[in-house]
This record gives structure tokens, sequence and C-alpha cells, in this order.
């Protein structure tokens, strides 16, 4: 028997579909995972251009559905047990371990409620200081040169996000920074960290040290025993633990707090990596879109520094961006809201159908794979005036733009992003001490690599000078 809901019917196994039920066109073609992967972006519009918010793909492999219609994509996120279930390459899977969130999609509500705590409100807000510090720091060396615009962002990234979510200094001229762990300096971390997160993406599930896969997982085991040595050593240190120190003193403090509640010694370790794999590059990606995407519209610039002026007066030798000043920064968080709608560095959900659905007379068949598409959504007519236009203000109050299920760039539903809010807070204090100290010039069009997260390359450049007056 079909269930019935506001929009959505589900079709039970053996029982026909509406006959007014139609599937999503275009026919399937042996190219297209090649062609997605090439250039989703192109992928997504000459598609979206041909047949609409939702067509058939075999993009990975299998039926593969890409969605950008509100009602398409609220199906997409909400499904979970009831009529989808996780669609990731076997590869991915792996990578994530037995531990993720999800390999057990019954635990996966429990699980998140215990881990947002970690990255989200007064937690959260007290990292602040922590930020400001090391973006002032590591931007001081801009000053006055061309910088390669991604590795400059990605450094200070990996600096700002490791110690909060591993919970580990990364100051190498300190000699008990690495002491007792296996592995002995910030390059080494950093390194085995990028092997891990390029596995995730390996094709072939081999265990060899030829294939992406096979380095990644070895490099997995090695971040793991590492991960295992930093728990030990912080638990030897016989100290009260604070759990809003970092991600990793949340964990801890609430293990030791109910120590058969959700976080497992191997779950912790997990999650401590994860997590960093689900933000760093994505952030770093993105804040280097932000600046690019700024440097190209100096009108937005320029109004996000009158901003400034009015909620921080004129005084320009800012060094701590408290939270209460960034949330009045409206501008400024539509800014950030407008580069990711335009920029989307990837696609969002990834389900497979465990039972047929339909919705607004489109027949979606067990079996088939959904992919929750921003590139598409956030190009819809519908749904933002003029799309191809980087107009922040679509995103104030008084326009209203970018509504639930048509802005996507952290996904939604049970699987939205953990770390969206880092994110933001992140971005918004780079931005800060970007438009405190620095003017910045653009040298042409960047080349973007496209997946699997869309990023400028790295040999992008632009050119720094620092404004009169700053606290340079």
């Amino acid at each position: 028997m079909s269930l019935q809901t506001t929009d959505l019917m589900l079709i039970a196994d053996g029982e026909a579909a509406p006959v007014e039920a139609k599937i999503p066109p275009r026919k399937p073609k042996f190219y297209d995972t090649f062609n997605y992967i090439a250039n989703p972006d192109r992928f997504c519009r000459q598609n979206f251009k041909k047949y609409g918010p939702i067509f058939k793909t075999s993009v990975f492999g299998g039926t593969t559905v890409f969605v950008g219609s509100v009602s398409a994509i609220k199906m997409a996120f909400n499904g979970d047990q009831k009529y989808t279930e996780i669609a990731l390459p076997a590869t991915t899977m792996e990578m994530f371990g037995e531990y993720s969130l999800f390999q057990r999609p019954d635990l996966h509500r429990q699980r998140k409620t215990a881990l947002a705590p970690g990255l989200t409100g007064a937690t959260l807000e007290g990292y602040a200081t922590h930020i400001n510090n090391i973006i002032a720091q590591g931007i001081k060396t801009w000053a006055n040169r061309k910088i390669q615009l991604y590795p400059e962002v990605e450094k200070i990234s990996f600096d700002i996000l490791t110690p909060l979510l591993l919970g580990i200094s990364l100051n190498d001229s300190v000699p008990k920074t690495f002491e007792g762990l296996p592995i002995s300096s910030k390059a080494e971390l950093k390194a085995l960290y990028k092997t891990y997160f390029d596995g995730f993406y390996g094709l072939l599930k081999w265990k060899s040290p030829l294939t992406t896969f096979g380095r990644g997982i070895k490099a997995r085991v090695k971040l793991i025993e590492f991960m295992d040595a930093v728990i030990k050593r912080r638990l030897a240190e016989n100290e009260k633990i604070n759990p809003t120190q970092d991600f990793l003193s949340m964990m801890l403090a609430s293990q030791q707090e109910d120590p058969d509640g959700v976080f497992s010694d191997i779950l912790i370790k997990n999650q401590c990596l994860l997590q960093l794999w689900a933000s760093h590059y994505e952030i770093s990606g993105f804040i280097s879109s932000l600046i690019y995407q700024l440097g190209k519209h100096p009108q937005i610039l320029q109004r996000l520094r009158q901003e400034q002026v009015q909620i921080l007066g004129e005084n320009n030798n800012f060094s701590q961006f408290s939270p209460a000043d960034l949330k009045q920064m409206i501008f400024l968080e539509a800014s950030i809201k407008e580069t990711l709608r335009t920029l989307p560095p990837s696609s969002t959900a990834s389900r497979r159908l465990t039972q047929s659905v339909v919705v607004d007379d489109i027949l979606y068949r067990k079996g088939w794979t959904l992919i929750a598409e921003p590139r598409i959504a956030h190009i819809m007519p519908e749904y933002f005036q003029q799309p191809e236009k980087f107009d922040p203000s679509r995103f104030l109050p008084e326009r209203g733009e970018g509504k639930m299920y048509e802005f996507i760039p952290f996904g939604g539903g049970v699987h939205a992003c953990l770390g969206a809010q880092m994110a933001i807070l992140v971005s918004k204090v780079f931005v800060s001490h970007l438009l405190q100290m620095f003017d910045w010039q653009l040298m042409g069009e960047p080349r973007f690599v496209q997946f699997p997260l869309k990023k400028i390359k790295d040999d992008y450049q632009i050119e720094i000078k620092s404004i009169a007056g700053n606290r340079e």
C-alpha cells in the first residue's frame, strides 16, 4: 500500500506507480562520470539548460538522478531510514571507518547530537580568540607582496583547525609538542593528512601503495595511532578536562561523565580525523573563493568596510573580532552566502532509494541514486533573481532569497554539515582582518580544480598592499 504525505508518495514493492507519474528526463550515458568529474559545474549547467532541474545520469555507476528543485531536494534530504540510505563509493565508506556517522544510520542522530556542542554555541564562540590570533599572525607575512592565494589560505586554515579539532598544539619550536607521539612535526602531520584526504576519492578499492586508496588507508592507520597517543598523553596529565577547550576535550569530558555513552575510544579517534577531513579543505577553498570574489567586486568590498566602521568605529587597530561584533556584520554574512551560492565547493546529499517514490508526479525508482546539487539549485531563477550576478544583497532580510532547500551549500536534513557554523565563523574573522589590514588586486582570472572539491588552483596569485595607518 502506498503511503501518502503532503507532497510525497511511497510506492510499495510490486505496486504500480500512478499512471500520471513520469520518470526524469535524459538517458544515462556511459561517459557521464568522466564528464562530471572533469567539470561538475559545466555538466550541471548544460544538462539543467536542456532538461531542467531533475535529470538522469550514470554518474558513479547505475542510474543517478541529479535534483535541484525544492521538492526533490527536500525528498532527498529527509528520507533516511524511511526510503533512502547513504550512497557513497565503497572506497569512501572504508576511508570513513566503521565508527563514522555514516556507518550506523540508526545511531546517526544520537551521535550527531552528542557531537554538536563541540562545534556550536558557546563552545564555538570560545574558539574565537584562537581563530583571531592565528589569522592575524598568519596574514602578517602577506604584506606588500604577491601571494599564491589558495596555498597561503590553506596554511592558515590548517593552523586554525588542527588544534581545535585534534586537540594538539602545532608549535614545532617547543620540543614537547610532539614528544612521545608517532608523528614528529607539523609538516609530517600535514603531509600524512593530505594523503588521507586524497584516499577518499580513490576509484579502486585496492590496498596497495600504488593506489591513492591504498596510500590513504595506510595514512589513516598512522593517524589513528597518532590520535590514540594524543589522547593517552592528555589523560596522563591527570588534569580536569575543560570541555570547551577543543573538540577532542568535549568528547573526552563527555566520555568521563558517561563511560557507557556515545563516546567510545575508537569513535573519538575517528571523529577527530573526520571532522578535520570535513572542514579543512572546504574552508580553505571557500575562503580563497571569497577573497577572489571581493577582489573582483570592489564596490562590495567598500560596503563591507563601511559596515565595519559602523559596528567597530574608526579604530583600525582591531586585533580581536568578538562573536558579538561578528553577529552584527549582516552584509559580511550575506557576502559569504553569496560566495557559497556562486562557487559551491561540492555536491551535497548522495542517497540510494530503498523504496520507489513519487514527488510532483515524478517517479524515482528503488535502487536509483539521488544527488542534491547546489550547482543546479543555486542558479534557478525561480529561487534567485538574476542568478548569474554576484549580489550579496539577495541574502539580506528585505529580499529574503535563499530559503530552505533553495540554498544548500551545507546540505540539509539529518546529514547537514556539522561544521557549518565553524566555517562561517572562520571566514568572517578571516575577511574582517583582511579588510582592516590590506587592499588586494587580482592578477587575472583564476583556473579552478573542479573535483572532488572546487577550489582555485595553487598557482593563482593576488597582489597584497598594506592600508596606510593599519596596525602594521
